[in-house]
């Protein structure tokens, strides 16, 4: 039960990123990219399998399905650095480092709570 405040902060700072997500992804008007979704469903699902974690891989059976019903919109819908403008790339590159720094922080308090 130690752990409980840790995974009850965890969930709350989730779910301000995704909301702080969503209002962001709601003014740019930036379509879905369905090729990010199938990708992201195929990692869930064989992650999901060996872990027996039946909510990982049916998350990641629907975002591949998701993916390859809208196959068709793949290249339509993809982005790519060189496609991004400077205030993307600048936001891209700082959620990568913010999410890179949140798992180093989750390891770590991970590791010290275990000892």
């Amino acid at each position: 039960m130690e752990s409980t405040p840790w995974i009850i902060l965890s969930i709350i700072i989730l779910l301000l990123i995704g909301f702080l997500t969503m209002v962001w992804a709601k003014k740019s008007k930036t379509p879905p990219d369905y090729y990010a979704f199938f990708i992201m469903g195929i990692i869930w699902l064989v992650m999901g399998i060996p872990l027996k974690n039946y909510s990982l891989w049916s998350l990641g059976l629907i975002f591949t399905i998701v993916g390859l019903v809208n196959k068709s919109k793949w290249e339509s819908n993809r982005r790519r650095w060189k496609d991004l403008t400077d205030p993307q790339k600048k936001f891209k590159i700082i959620a990568i480092i913010a999410s890179g720094v949140l798992v180093l922080v989750g390891l770590v308090v991970f590791f010290l709570i275990r000892k």
